[in-house]
């Protein structure tokens, strides 16, 4: 049996590597160790995801598919998570979130236990629908988001016709040059992401932007 951890962030400059203290800490609270972890930076609206497909395509019956929460794993339309659910079941991957507490006892469950309770028709009703209601609410998250920018685009276009603005469009918030200056010039001396944000008070997707805007390349560390 492997615990195979799906680590999953939606743009570039966040740091999608993020959550591999917290599950690993949240694994071993169960007894459990995770084997592999998968990681990459993808839309979870996209079916079609590296990382997600190599995990899957390298698991086995009864290995555990573990992610933070399950937002990290869909946030696609009924269609697609229809379709990546069919594949999991039939490779018999059982799905463990940290946020989702039904399905922790898998973590500590044998092997056999494990096997016995894919077939369980009250444990798997019981775990999907769990797993389908955080699912739902993910998916909505994204496109009430997605309907607010929408709305919020559409006030900005009229109040700039109206005449309302001083200058037309929403160029985004402007970038702290002070302090990606100072950021790059950290890791240029050999600072890690980590000591980066303990001494300017800063987040890791500022660093990831600062350093991918400055051409400074380098894996977050």
């Amino acid at each position: 049996m492997s615990i195979r951890a799906y680590l999953r962030a939606s743009t570039a400059d966040q740091d999608a590597d993020r959550a591999r203290e917290s599950l690993s800490a949240f694994a071993a609270e169960h007894g459990a160790r995770i084997t592999t972890f998968y990681v990459e930076n993808a839309s979870g609206t996209r079916l079609d995801r590296p990382a997600l497909d190599e995990l899957l395509t390298e698991a086995h019956a009864g290995d555990i598919l573990l992610v933070e929460g399950i937002d990290r794993l869909t946030r696609l339309t009924q269609d697609d998570w229809e379709a990546l659910k069919d594949r999991i079941r039939s490779q018999r991957v059982l799905i463990v979130a940290k946020y989702v507490p039904m399905t922790w006892k898998l973590l500590e469950a044998t092997q056999v236990q494990r096997n016995d309770w894919a077939h369980d028709a009250t444990e798997t009703a019981l775990r999907d629908l769990m797993v389908e209601l955080a699912a739902a609410k993910a998916r909505e998250d994204y496109e009430v988001r997605r309907e607010r920018a929408s709305q919020g685009v559409e006030r900005r276009r009229q109040r700039d016709a109206a005449g309302e603005t001083e200058t037309a469009g929403y160029s985004g918030r402007k970038p702290n040059a002070e302090m990606h200056r100072r950021i790059v010039e950290l890791r240029k001396a050999g600072f890690s992401y980590s000591r980066i944000v303990d001494t300017l008070k800063t987040t890791r997707p500022t660093i990831a932007r600062a350093l991918k805007a400055a051409g400074v390349v380098g894996a977050a560390g």
